[in-house]
């Protein structure tokens, strides 16, 4: 998974005011980096203030001088999830040519070797518990979270083909995030053996280009 906190930036939602100085933007990112860590080894029931700032080695109440709740120190570490997941992204961009089918290919690839992942897989499923559990039926961060991921796939199915209407390429990109975070749930159920893996990843790869072009209808 995409989880390392870059140091030279932090794009993080604190308390207004706060994490304005070099200091406070490193105790922030020093706080996301531990709930990152915090809910990876021990799930959602271990998510609390508390809890992550005792991984951090800070006072409860340093932490709540960034993030004033729980819902608030969630709140970012979303954003953060998402930033990475945008800079990842960029960062393929800028290896490969500007051919929008290599561009596309690039993020394909870089979504489906992510999810083959132990790591990523087991993150996201707490994640997900997490989320359920504070969210309830409303499912609200759920769907900011898949906003972020589809409005990314969004863009570069726009590029890929550009007759396509906005409404064909929301749909679009909806349908190969689900393809995308469907194999993360069933991939270590699939198979463990890595030449199959391989194997399901040119399989999703070639549904991934047939679902943005829109040859799968």
């Amino acid at each position: 998974m995409v989880a390392n906190l870059h140091e030279q930036r932090v794009d993080i939602a604190v308390r207004s005011g706060t994490g304005t100085r070099r200091s406070g933007k490193a105790a922030a990112r020093r706080i996301l980096r531990s709930a990152h860590a915090l809910l990876a080894k021990n799930g959602p029931a271990q998510f609390s203030m508390r809890n992550v700032a005792a991984r951090a080695g800070l006072h409860l109440a340093n932490v709540q001088y960034y993030f004033p709740t729980r819902d608030a120190l969630l709140d970012a570490l979303l954003q953060d999830i998402g930033r990475q997941y945008r800079e990842a992204y960029e960062r393929c961009l800028r290896e490969v040519s500007a051919d929008r089918t290599a561009r596309f290919e690039a993020i394909l690839s870089f979504n489906l070797a992510d999810i083959s992942k132990r790591s990523t897989r087991r993150y996201f499923t707490q994640l997900w518990a997490l989320l359920d559990a504070l969210d309830g039926n409303s499912g609200r961060r759920l769907k900011a979270l898949y906003a972020i991921d589809i409005e990314q796939l969004s863009e570069r199915i726009a590029e890929l083909d550009p007759q396509a209407t906005a409404l064909q390429v929301r749909r679009r990109a909806t349908l190969l995030a689900a393809l995308i975070e469907g194999l993360m749930v069933v991939r270590g159920a699939h198979s463990e053996d890595e030449r199959e893996g391989s194997r399901l990843r040119d399989e999703a790869r070639r549904l991934g280009f047939a679902i943005a072009t829109g040859r799968h209808v």
